[in-house]
């Protein structure tokens, strides 16, 4: 049976991921792969920050201002979490409500981001929170698999 939760603001992303994942091995790595795509979907998805406008933000230390601003206009703006347990897994269906994005690039390290402030949280996801995570086009919905605990 599927269960759905909704997030507004990276805190609620946050505090969801590390409820969701207390049921899987690895459960603190879990929580922040979830935490991750939760709040990915909230900032880039729901609100429009990309990742040359958050990093300019947060260079200047204007991030949480505007993250603030763009929460208040867009209020009924929620990231959706589908959690279904299966016999040996937990999957994660996360979907915001924007229009997309190429995570291709996303997926693995990329030197010419490593000094940037963002940038790195899908490819940690994927390469140390879950046993897989897979993306659906056009790009607003992401599928994570974690293993149940026993």
């Amino acid at each position: 049976m599927d269960q759905v939760f909704a997030a507004h603001h990276p805190r609620e992303g946050v505090a969801l991921a590390q409820q969701l994942a207390e049921g899987c091995e690895r459960s603190r790595e879990v929580a922040f792969g979830l935490a991750e795509l939760i709040t990915n979907g909230i900032e880039h998805g729901n609100l429009g920050l990309g990742f040359a406008l958050k990093c300019q933000l947060l260079s200047a230390g204007r991030f949480e201002s505007e993250l603030a601003r763009r929460l208040a206009d867009r209020p009924d703006s929620r990231v959706l979490v589908t959690v279904t347990r299966l016999p040996d897994l937990v999957r994660f269906v996360v979907e915001d409500q924007g229009g997309g994005f190429d995570w291709r690039p996303w997926l693995r390290p990329d030197p010419a981001r490593a000094s940037a402030p963002n940038g790195r949280g899908i490819a940690l996801a994927r390469d140390t929170c879950f046993a897989s995570l897979n993306y659906r086009a056009p790009g607003n919905v992401v599928e994570a698999l974690a293993v149940r605990a026993a």
